[in-house]
């Protein structure tokens, strides 16, 4: 059974986790100054999220559909990227086992890895306001 009942839910917290880092001064801060264009591409459930940081300025959140094509993509499933932000599953080790998927220039998507990594600590409320216990695991 999957930790998100659905794409709303998946999307719901994600957008909402996201959200936070934006409002975070340094995370916000740090992730402008990549200038970096990073699409994640969920699956079981289906998901789509681009953080825009490109133009230096505004951190965009964009679900779905995005025309513009990413520096990074990183693919995986929902539970995954959960596991991720519970702190429970490295990326590196993710991707050499293939439960993570990451097009682009792999080194740029790793050092951003230390600038997100306070929101471990807010994950899982988030998880908890916004999709309720039934999510957390």
């Amino acid at each position: 059974m999957s930790v998100f009942g659905n794409s709303d839910e998946l999307k719901n917290v994600m957008l909402t986790l996201w959200g936070r880092i934006k409002t975070d001064a340094d995370m916000s801060e740090k992730l402008l100054r990549s200038r970096l264009l990073v699409q994640f591409r969920y699956r079981d459930p289906e998901g789509l999220l681009t953080v825009d940081a490109s133009d230096g300025v505004e951190l965009k959140l964009i679900w779905g559909r995005f025309d513009q094509k990413p520096v990074i993509e990183m693919a995986m499933k929902a539970d995954i990227a959960h596991e991720f932000w519970m702190g429970r599953i490295s990326v590196p080790v993710a991707i050499l086992t293939g439960k993570m998927v990451s097009k682009g220039p792999t080194p740029k998507a790793l050092a951003l890895l230390p600038v997100i990594r306070p929101a471990f600590d807010f994950y899982p409320d988030v998880v908890h306001e916004v999709a309720g216990e039934g999510a957390r695991k």
